[in-house]
């Protein structure tokens, strides 16, 4: 009995442990992992997700407008471009060298300018953004959609407002300390180009490369409050500069 008793646990403990595990328990573990954490979201043809460009467009403005807008407060229009049809908008707002034209009174110089578009694989998100707190302002937002690097902002006004002219000075000297403040160019690697600038309810003041062959930058200043209202840089600046001659 003793002998029988011995045998019949040794068959339990070896013979039979194909049997209660057919197929080897780690095996099992490692399939179930792979499908139940494959990660769908992680990026889309190189792009960044909307849930994503809207999170960054509210953090956005908050930062270089010095708003506090909340996403639970927040509504969106979001337009994708791709870098092809980026070409094709630069070759169409593209100009040919002319003559200085006036513009009131003042004299606006007329150049051609260029801009590297390697870094903007992904193409551009365009966002335009509304707070359900602030109705009567918006926000137009371009981020590279590769990486979510701020190309451009502008608050829009949704009703008219006073308009004071201040003096030329004071304009200039605000848009340069944001650039200092906000800027992705050191202020000494840029110049002012005062011949550029475009006078109206908001200031539009650019700045190019020390060779005066790219725009780099420009800034957008409400004259009514002295407040900055937008900015844009590299691609969206050419853009920006070259959409309304």
């Amino acid at each position: 009995m003793i002998i029988m008793l011995y045998s019949t646990l040794l068959v339990l403990m070896t013979g039979c442990q194909s049997w209660f595990n057919s197929i080897p328990k780690d095996t099992v573990m490692v399939k179930k992992i792979v499908q139940e954490h494959k990660n769908t979201e992680i990026e889309y043809e190189g792009v960044l997700s909307q849930d994503a460009v809207k999170t960054l467009s509210v953090q956005a403005v908050n930062k270089f407008l010095g708003k506090k807008l909340t996403l639970d407060h927040a509504q969106f229009e979001i337009m994708a471009v791709d870098q092809n049809k980026l070409k094709e908008l630069l070759k169409e707002t593209s100009h040919v060298p002319g003559p200085a034209v006036m513009d009131g009174g003042r004299a606006q110089q007329t150049m051609q300018f260029t801009s590297d578009i390697q870094a903007i694989t992904g193409g551009l998100y365009y966002v335009t953004l509304t707070s359900s707190e602030v109705p009567e302002d918006s926000y137009d937002i371009v981020l590279n959609a590769k990486d979510g690097d701020v190309l451009k902002i502008l608050r829009s006004y949704r009703e008219s407002r006073a308009m004071p002219r201040n003096s030329e000075e004071k304009v200039f000297d605000i848009a340069d300390r944001y650039v200092e403040e906000h800027g992705s160019y050191p202020l000494s690697e840029l110049t002012q180009q005062l011949d550029l600038t475009r006078w109206g309810s908001n200031v539009e003041l650019y700045y190019t490369s020390k060779d005066n062959k790219t725009l780099k930058y420009s800034v957008v200043i409400n004259f009514s409050s002295n407040e900055v209202v937008g900015f844009s840089k590299d691609v969206m600046t050419l853009l920006s500069y070259n959409s309304k001659r």
